[in-house]
C-alpha cells in the first residue's frame, strides 16, 4: 500500500472519529434538560475541519478526483457546527457566571447534532 494511501486512511478514520464525538454527544444529551457539555462537540468540530482539509489536500496531491461543491458544503457545515458549539459555550459560561441554568441551551445542542447528521448525509449520498 502507497504511504499516501496510508495517510488518506488514516484521516478518513481520524475524520469519522470527530463525527462520532459530535453525533455522540448529542444523542447522549437529547433526554438531558440542563447542565449540557459541549467539549465533545468542539473537539469533534475543530477535529472534523482539520482531517477534512487535510483529506482535501491528499486527494489532490494524490491525483484523485475531488467534487468541489460537495467539498465547500461539508466545510461550510463544518465551520457552522463549531460556531454554533463555541457561541454555546461563551453562553453557558456567562449563565453559569449568572447562576442561571443553561436550560436554553438545548436547542444549540440539536442544531449542531442536526446539522451534523445533515453532513453525514451530504458525504454519503453526494458522488
Amino acid at each position: 500500500m502507497p504511504p499516501l494511501e496510508i495517510v488518506r486512511i488514516a484521516l478518513l478514520v481520524i475524520h469519522i472519529v470527530g463525527t462520532s464525538a459530535i453525533v455522540g454527544a448529542f444523542i447522549l444529551q437529547m433526554p438531558w434538560r440542563k447542565s449540557f457539555d459541549f467539549s465533545p462537540m468542539l473537539v469533534g468540530s475543530i477535529v472534523q475541519i482539520v482531517s477534512g482539509c487535510g483529506l482535501i489536500a491528499v486527494r489532490k496531491f494524490a491525483d484523485l478526483p475531488v467534487v468541489e461543491a460537495k467539498m465547500i458544503v461539508k466545510m461550510g457545515l463544518a465551520v457552522v457546527i463549531l460556531v454554533v458549539v463555541i457561541m454555546a459555550l461563551v453562553r453557558q459560561r456567562r449563565l453559569t457566571r449568572s447562576g442561571e441554568s443553561d436550560a436554553s441551551l438545548r436547542s444549540s445542542v440539536y442544531a449542531v447534532g442536526v446539522i451534523a447528521i445533515a453532513d453525514v448525509v451530504v458525504a454519503l449520498a453526494w458522488h
